[in-house]
Protein backbone atom coordinates (compact mmCIF):
# COMPACT_ATOMS: atom_id res chain seq x y z
CA UNK A 1 0.00 0.00 0.00
CA UNK A 2 0.84 3.23 -1.09
CA UNK A 3 1.96 5.12 2.32
CA UNK A 4 1.27 8.85 2.58
CA UNK A 5 3.26 10.96 4.49
CA UNK A 6 2.11 13.74 6.44
CA UNK A 7 4.33 17.21 7.18
CA UNK A 8 4.05 16.84 10.54
CA UNK A 9 5.19 12.99 10.64
CA UNK A 10 8.10 13.99 8.92
CA UNK A 11 9.03 16.76 10.98
CA UNK A 12 8.37 14.69 13.78
CA UNK A 13 11.27 12.17 12.30
CA UNK A 14 13.60 14.77 11.79
CA UNK A 15 12.96 16.28 8.41
CA UNK A 16 12.84 19.75 7.83
CA UNK A 17 10.93 22.14 5.73
CA UNK A 18 13.62 22.70 3.68
CA UNK A 19 14.10 18.80 2.96
CA UNK A 20 10.73 18.50 2.12
CA UNK A 21 10.73 20.98 -0.22
CA UNK A 22 14.22 19.25 -2.01
CA UNK A 23 12.53 15.91 -1.78
CA UNK A 24 9.68 17.67 -3.93
CA UNK A 25 12.09 19.75 -6.34
CA UNK A 26 14.07 16.98 -6.62
CA UNK A 27 11.01 14.88 -7.28
CA UNK A 28 12.12 11.93 -5.00
CA UNK A 29 8.45 12.95 -3.27
CA UNK A 30 5.23 14.08 -4.83
CA UNK A 31 3.55 16.41 -3.20
CA UNK A 32 -0.68 15.33 -3.15
CA UNK A 33 -1.68 18.59 -1.17
CA UNK A 34 -0.55 21.09 1.10
CA UNK A 35 1.21 19.00 3.93
CA UNK A 36 0.53 15.60 2.49
CA UNK A 37 3.45 13.96 0.67
CA UNK A 38 4.12 10.19 -1.36
CA UNK A 39 6.96 8.22 -2.74
CA UNK A 40 7.47 9.17 -6.25
CA UNK A 41 8.30 6.42 -7.91
CA UNK A 42 5.59 4.16 -5.81
CA UNK A 43 2.80 6.41 -6.77
CA UNK A 44 4.23 6.77 -10.62
CA UNK A 45 3.96 3.19 -10.63
CA UNK A 46 0.36 2.70 -9.37
CA UNK A 47 -2.85 2.67 -11.96
CA UNK A 48 -4.73 5.74 -12.65
CA UNK A 49 -7.95 4.14 -9.98
CA UNK A 50 -5.14 3.50 -7.41
CA UNK A 51 -3.20 7.14 -7.88
CA UNK A 52 -6.73 8.59 -7.24
CA UNK A 53 -7.38 6.67 -4.71
CA UNK A 54 -4.14 7.77 -3.24
CA UNK A 55 -5.13 11.53 -4.13
CA UNK A 56 -8.78 11.05 -2.22
CA UNK A 57 -7.43 9.84 0.91
CA UNK A 58 -5.19 12.75 1.38
CA UNK A 59 -8.19 15.15 -0.12
CA UNK A 60 -10.46 13.68 2.51
CA UNK A 61 -7.86 13.90 5.31
CA UNK A 62 -7.99 17.31 4.70
CA UNK A 63 -11.99 17.72 4.51
CA UNK A 64 -12.49 17.76 8.60
CA UNK A 65 -16.22 18.72 8.44
CA UNK A 66 -17.82 15.37 10.19
CA UNK A 67 -20.43 15.23 7.47
CA UNK A 68 -18.51 14.97 4.90
CA UNK A 69 -18.18 11.53 2.62
CA UNK A 70 -16.35 10.42 -0.13
CA UNK A 71 -19.06 9.88 -3.12
CA UNK A 72 -19.51 9.83 -6.64
CA UNK A 73 -17.08 7.90 -9.15
CA UNK A 74 -14.37 8.69 -6.21
CA UNK A 75 -16.22 5.84 -4.28
CA UNK A 76 -16.90 3.64 -7.07
CA UNK A 77 -13.28 3.85 -7.00
CA UNK A 78 -12.84 2.54 -3.61
CA UNK A 79 -14.97 0.13 -4.01
CA UNK A 80 -12.78 -1.56 -6.78
CA UNK A 81 -15.00 -0.93 -9.42
CA UNK A 82 -14.00 -0.40 -13.04
CA UNK A 83 -14.37 3.49 -13.56
CA UNK A 84 -13.90 2.83 -18.03
CA UNK A 85 -14.22 6.51 -19.38
CA UNK A 86 -14.62 8.76 -15.78
CA UNK A 87 -13.21 11.89 -14.99
CA UNK A 88 -10.56 11.37 -12.06
CA UNK A 89 -9.42 14.98 -12.13
CA UNK A 90 -10.70 15.80 -9.00
CA UNK A 91 -11.75 13.95 -5.38
CA UNK A 92 -15.96 13.80 -5.13
CA UNK A 93 -17.29 14.96 -1.76
CA UNK A 94 -20.38 14.61 -0.56
CA UNK A 95 -21.47 17.09 2.75
CA UNK A 96 -24.79 16.19 4.61
CA UNK A 97 -27.04 19.26 3.22
CA UNK A 98 -30.06 19.30 1.83
CA UNK A 99 -29.56 23.39 0.58
CA UNK A 100 -26.23 24.76 -0.97
CA UNK A 101 -24.88 23.98 -4.74
CA UNK A 102 -21.80 21.98 -5.27
CA UNK A 103 -18.28 23.90 -5.76
CA UNK A 104 -14.78 22.61 -7.39
CA UNK A 105 -11.87 23.89 -6.34
CA UNK A 106 -8.38 22.18 -6.78
CA UNK A 107 -8.59 18.78 -6.37
CA UNK A 108 -11.79 18.89 -4.86
CA UNK A 109 -15.36 18.58 -6.02
CA UNK A 110 -18.21 19.37 -3.25
CA UNK A 111 -21.30 18.18 -3.35
CA UNK A 112 -24.29 18.89 -0.92
CA UNK A 113 -27.11 15.87 -0.29
CA UNK A 114 -28.73 14.20 2.15
CA UNK A 115 -27.87 10.72 3.23
CA UNK A 116 -28.48 8.69 6.44
CA UNK A 117 -26.55 6.48 8.27
CA UNK A 118 -27.01 3.60 5.79
CA UNK A 119 -25.50 5.44 2.80
CA UNK A 120 -22.11 5.33 4.52
CA UNK A 121 -19.78 2.24 4.86
CA UNK A 122 -16.10 2.73 6.26
CA UNK A 123 -13.24 1.73 3.33
CA UNK A 124 -9.80 1.58 5.16
CA UNK A 125 -10.48 3.97 7.62
CA UNK A 126 -12.42 6.28 5.53
CA UNK A 127 -16.14 7.37 5.16
CA UNK A 128 -17.53 6.62 1.69
CA UNK A 129 -20.73 6.07 0.32
CA UNK A 130 -22.60 2.58 0.06
CA UNK A 131 -22.12 0.76 -3.02
CA UNK A 132 -25.76 1.53 -3.83
CA UNK A 133 -25.55 5.41 -2.95
CA UNK A 134 -22.77 5.54 -4.85
CA UNK A 135 -24.06 3.93 -8.23
CA UNK A 136 -26.78 6.44 -7.76
CA UNK A 137 -24.91 9.47 -8.10
CA UNK A 138 -22.67 8.13 -10.57
CA UNK A 139 -25.77 7.58 -12.66
CA UNK A 140 -26.93 11.62 -11.61
CA UNK A 141 -23.43 12.92 -12.66
CA UNK A 142 -21.83 10.93 -15.20
CA UNK A 143 -22.83 10.13 -19.10
CA UNK A 144 -25.02 7.27 -19.64
CA UNK A 145 -22.62 4.99 -21.22
CA UNK A 146 -20.32 5.15 -18.38
CA UNK A 147 -23.04 5.37 -15.76
CA UNK A 148 -23.49 2.01 -17.15
CA UNK A 149 -20.50 0.60 -17.38
CA UNK A 150 -19.67 1.08 -13.52
CA UNK A 151 -23.52 -0.12 -12.57
CA UNK A 152 -23.19 -3.39 -14.60
CA UNK A 153 -19.86 -4.30 -12.67
CA UNK A 154 -21.49 -2.92 -9.29
CA UNK A 155 -24.30 -5.81 -10.80
CA UNK A 156 -21.92 -8.47 -11.76
CA UNK A 157 -19.52 -8.48 -8.97
CA UNK A 158 -21.27 -7.20 -5.54
CA UNK A 159 -25.00 -8.29 -6.47
CA UNK A 160 -26.01 -5.18 -6.90
CA UNK A 161 -29.86 -4.71 -7.75
CA UNK A 162 -31.93 -2.28 -9.40
CA UNK A 163 -34.24 -2.24 -6.50
CA UNK A 164 -31.40 -0.83 -4.48
CA UNK A 165 -30.41 1.67 -6.66
CA UNK A 166 -33.58 3.08 -7.16
CA UNK A 167 -34.39 2.97 -3.87
CA UNK A 168 -31.22 5.41 -3.13
CA UNK A 169 -32.66 7.84 -5.87
CA UNK A 170 -36.15 7.69 -4.56
CA UNK A 171 -34.40 8.83 -1.23
CA UNK A 172 -33.31 11.87 -2.79
CA UNK A 173 -36.91 12.58 -4.86
CA UNK A 174 -35.62 15.97 -5.84
CA UNK A 175 -32.17 15.72 -6.95
CA UNK A 176 -32.06 16.89 -10.65
CA UNK A 177 -30.47 13.86 -12.13
CA UNK A 178 -32.58 11.64 -11.01
CA UNK A 179 -34.57 10.79 -14.44
CA UNK A 180 -31.61 10.16 -16.04
CA UNK A 181 -30.51 8.21 -13.43
CA UNK A 182 -33.33 6.32 -13.30
CA UNK A 183 -32.96 4.95 -16.96
CA UNK A 184 -29.21 3.91 -15.78
CA UNK A 185 -30.75 1.74 -12.90
CA UNK A 186 -33.74 0.43 -15.33
CA UNK A 187 -31.00 -0.26 -17.84
CA UNK A 188 -28.31 -1.82 -15.62
CA UNK A 189 -27.42 -5.55 -16.17
CA UNK A 190 -24.99 -7.48 -14.31
CA UNK A 191 -24.57 -10.27 -17.43
CA UNK A 192 -22.88 -7.78 -18.84
CA UNK A 193 -19.46 -9.58 -18.49
CA UNK A 194 -16.77 -6.73 -19.57
CA UNK A 195 -16.95 -3.02 -19.79
CA UNK A 196 -16.53 -4.00 -23.40
CA UNK A 197 -19.92 -5.62 -23.58
CA UNK A 198 -21.53 -2.65 -21.27
CA UNK A 199 -20.77 -0.56 -23.95
CA UNK A 200 -21.70 -2.92 -26.80
CA UNK A 201 -25.23 -3.09 -25.02
CA UNK A 202 -25.53 0.97 -24.82
CA UNK A 203 -24.82 0.78 -28.93
CA UNK A 204 -27.41 -1.71 -29.64
CA UNK A 205 -30.07 0.25 -27.80
CA UNK A 206 -28.94 3.48 -29.16
CA UNK A 207 -29.73 1.80 -32.62
CA UNK A 208 -32.84 0.39 -31.56
CA UNK A 209 -32.10 -3.25 -30.52
CA UNK A 210 -33.09 -5.04 -27.41
CA UNK A 211 -30.68 -8.15 -27.49
CA UNK A 212 -31.60 -10.88 -25.09
CA UNK A 213 -27.87 -11.53 -23.07
CA UNK A 214 -25.81 -14.55 -22.51
CA UNK A 215 -28.56 -16.82 -24.21
CA UNK A 216 -27.39 -20.60 -24.97
CA UNK A 217 -27.25 -21.99 -28.29
CA UNK A 218 -28.03 -25.68 -28.91
CA UNK A 219 -28.75 -27.91 -31.85
CA UNK A 220 -29.32 -31.32 -32.81
CA UNK A 221 -25.80 -32.37 -31.58
CA UNK A 222 -26.12 -30.68 -28.02
CA UNK A 223 -24.53 -27.25 -26.25
CA UNK A 224 -23.20 -24.91 -28.96
CA UNK A 225 -22.30 -21.97 -27.23
CA UNK A 226 -23.60 -19.02 -24.87
CA UNK A 227 -23.46 -16.09 -26.82
CA UNK A 228 -23.26 -12.55 -25.85
CA UNK A 229 -26.33 -10.95 -27.85
CA UNK A 230 -29.16 -12.52 -29.57
CA UNK A 231 -31.51 -10.89 -31.84
CA UNK A 232 -33.88 -13.68 -32.07
CA UNK A 233 -36.10 -11.20 -34.55
CA UNK A 234 -33.39 -11.12 -37.14
CA UNK A 235 -32.05 -14.49 -36.47
CA UNK A 236 -28.49 -12.87 -35.67
CA UNK A 237 -26.34 -12.55 -32.56
CA UNK A 238 -23.68 -10.15 -31.67
CA UNK A 239 -20.02 -11.57 -30.01
CA UNK A 240 -17.87 -8.80 -28.34
CA UNK A 241 -14.21 -9.76 -28.97
CA UNK A 242 -12.09 -8.08 -26.04
CA UNK A 243 -8.40 -7.84 -26.27
CA UNK A 244 -7.76 -10.70 -24.20
CA UNK A 245 -9.90 -13.40 -25.40
CA UNK A 246 -7.16 -15.44 -27.87
CA UNK A 247 -4.68 -14.45 -25.09
CA UNK A 248 -5.30 -14.69 -21.33
CA UNK A 249 -8.31 -16.70 -21.81
CA UNK A 250 -6.26 -19.71 -23.99
CA UNK A 251 -6.77 -22.88 -22.15
CA UNK A 252 -3.63 -24.58 -20.66
CA UNK A 253 -2.54 -27.25 -23.26
CA UNK A 254 -4.01 -24.93 -26.23
CA UNK A 255 -2.72 -22.17 -28.39
CA UNK A 256 -4.21 -18.95 -29.93
CA UNK A 257 -4.61 -20.81 -32.73
CA UNK A 258 -6.74 -23.52 -31.11
CA UNK A 259 -8.85 -20.88 -29.93
CA UNK A 260 -9.77 -19.10 -33.07
CA UNK A 261 -10.51 -22.77 -34.84
CA UNK A 262 -13.09 -24.05 -31.92
CA UNK A 263 -14.62 -20.26 -32.36
CA UNK A 264 -15.06 -20.70 -36.34
CA UNK A 265 -16.45 -24.46 -35.76
CA UNK A 266 -18.43 -22.96 -33.30
CA UNK A 267 -19.91 -19.99 -35.12
CA UNK A 268 -20.02 -22.58 -38.11
CA UNK A 269 -22.79 -24.80 -36.12
CA UNK A 270 -24.37 -21.71 -34.75
CA UNK A 271 -25.25 -20.68 -38.42
CA UNK A 272 -25.93 -23.95 -39.14
CA UNK A 273 -28.58 -23.46 -36.41
CA UNK A 274 -29.92 -20.47 -38.81
CA UNK A 275 -28.70 -17.78 -37.57
CA UNK A 276 -26.21 -15.12 -38.50
CA UNK A 277 -23.28 -14.18 -36.39
CA UNK A 278 -21.67 -10.63 -36.25
CA UNK A 279 -18.45 -10.38 -34.06
CA UNK A 280 -17.45 -6.59 -33.21
CA UNK A 281 -14.26 -5.20 -31.31
CA UNK A 282 -13.42 -2.31 -28.83
CA UNK A 283 -12.66 -0.33 -31.82
CA UNK A 284 -15.92 -1.08 -33.49
CA UNK A 285 -17.62 0.62 -30.14
CA UNK A 286 -16.65 3.51 -31.59
CA UNK A 287 -18.37 3.46 -34.74
CA UNK A 288 -22.46 2.69 -34.65
CA UNK A 289 -22.14 3.07 -38.22
CA UNK A 290 -20.28 0.22 -39.04
CA UNK A 291 -21.61 -2.22 -36.36
CA UNK A 292 -25.68 -0.85 -37.38
CA UNK A 293 -24.22 -2.03 -41.07
CA UNK A 294 -22.80 -5.38 -40.22
CA UNK A 295 -26.02 -6.07 -38.00
CA UNK A 296 -28.44 -5.20 -41.24
CA UNK A 297 -26.00 -7.29 -43.63
CA UNK A 298 -26.38 -10.05 -41.28
CA UNK A 299 -30.52 -10.01 -41.00
CA UNK A 300 -30.35 -9.45 -44.80
CA UNK A 301 -28.17 -12.66 -45.04
CA UNK A 302 -30.78 -14.81 -42.77
CA UNK A 303 -33.83 -13.66 -44.44
CA UNK A 304 -32.31 -14.98 -47.91
CA UNK A 305 -31.77 -18.05 -45.92
CA UNK A 306 -35.58 -18.76 -45.40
Amino acid sequence: MTRIVSRSDALSRGTSDAELQRYCRTRAWRRLRPGRFVSRSQFDSLTAEEKHRVIAEAVFDAATAPDAVVSHVSAAVFHGLDVWNADLSRVHITRNRARGGGRSSGLRRLHTSPYSDADVVDIDGVRVTALARTIADCARTLPFETAVCIADVAARTRGLTVEQVVKALDSCPNHPGNRKAHTVAKFMDGRSESVGESRARVLLHNLGYTPQLQVTITDARGFVGRVDFDLPDIETVLEFDGKVKYGRYVPEGQSAADVVWEEKRREDRIRGNGRQVVRIAWADLDSPELVERMIREAAERARHRK
